[in-house]
């Protein structure tokens, strides 16, 4: 009877199709990790994180323009005013998100 049992081991490819219908995850980037990305010559890496996570990151072609404009909607704003993090990460449907971070 035991040998009809099936087994648990998965294959990496099993993983992968397992892992991809998951739901999407927020990973959360320290000031001093966004730095240190910014300030290492690689354009792409991975950063483990003290959690035992970490991020990817691919560096695009540096923009001539320096200065970068997000829209916040009401609705964003509150959003933010109601939350218990004191910094933070909204991303936005149309747009790349926004950082935050509220002062005391």
């Amino acid at each position: 009877m035991a040998k009809d049992l099936q087994s648990t081991k998965v294959s990496a490819a099993e993983q992968t199709v397992v892992a991809s219908k998951q739901t999407d995850i927020t990973t959360v980037i320290t000031k001093e990790e966004q730095n240190m990305v910014e300030n290492m010559a690689a354009k792409e890496s991975y950063v483990p994180q003290e959690n035992g996570t970490g991020f990817f990151f691919i560096k695009g072609a540096p923009t001539e323009r320096k200065d970068i404009t997000t829209v916040i909607t009401a609705d964003e704003q509150k959003m933010v005013e109601k939350m218990s993090v004191k910094e933070g990460f909204v991303p936005q449907e149309i747009r790349t998100g926004f950082f935050f971070i509220k002062e005391k």
